[in-house]
């Protein structure tokens, strides 16, 4: 029987498993991802899983090579540094949006994300308090308003969560940090004050690239 149940697609599924396994180091960069013995694990088809690989690809954190399979994408320095500056750039805008254009009742889910938030961090709860900073994230989108700014987030997500969860590993003080900086973009939010809003989103983005960056041996 299937470990999967079949409410969703099973190959986004098991899209989702790969995915959550290297976000969260349990398959490290340049792991070969064996298909046979992923669909005995899960107790699906290879053929699903072969295409499981091609959607998490296109999450950015598979390379598949031509004749030799599914390998788990290398973080380099230029990696991290593109993908910081591009997906802050993007968070200032949707900040700024967001502290424009909230209406009532829009912030009471931020308000009590952010307080979970502050419990998993008192607990030092770090993967937690990371799935709960990405359902901030996730919940944020609705301010976009714009498919494409949506879109251009959404595809990049999984890879910015793998980098994010090796900078909650890498430094004991960055749960306190990214804490701090998201009541800061709360409390912007609050005073309708769009540019202290992008200026907390942009700081918590060149913060945690400067301890991806360390991680990696590049800082």
């Amino acid at each position: 029987m299937s470990t999967f149940a079949q409410r969703e697609t099973l190959t986004e599924q098991i899209a989702r498993h790969l995915g959550q396994q290297i976000i969260t180091g349990q398959y490290k960069p340049g792991h070969k991802l064996r298909e046979l013995e992923i669909a005995r694990e899960l107790d699906v088809s290879s053929n699903t899983v072969r295409e499981a690989f091609h959607i998490v690809e296109k999450r950015h954190l598979v390379t598949i090579e031509p004749r030799r399979g599914a390998f788990v994408s290398e973080i380099t320095p230029r990696q991290v540094t593109d993908l910081y500056d591009y997906m802050f750039m993007l968070f200032g805008e949707l900040a700024t949006r967001a502290a424009m254009h909230w209406k009532a009742g829009d912030l009471q889910d931020f308000i009590a994300l952010l307080e979970r938030m502050g419990a998993q961090q008192q607990a030092d709860d770090k993967p937690a308090f990371h799935a709960t900073a990405f359902e901030f994230v996730h919940a944020a989108l609705r301010f976009a308003d714009n498919r494409y700014l949506e879109q251009a987030l959404v595809d990049l997500l999984p890879e910015l969560q793998r980098c994010s969860f090796i900078a909650l590993q890498a430094e004991t003080s960055e749960i306190d940090v990214s804490y701090a900086l998201f009541r800061q973009i709360i409390e912007a939010m609050l005073k309708r004050d769009a540019e202290a809003a992008a200026a907390a989103a942009r700081a918590y983005g060149d913060n945690q690239a400067r301890i991806v960056l360390k991680a990696i041996g590049a800082g």
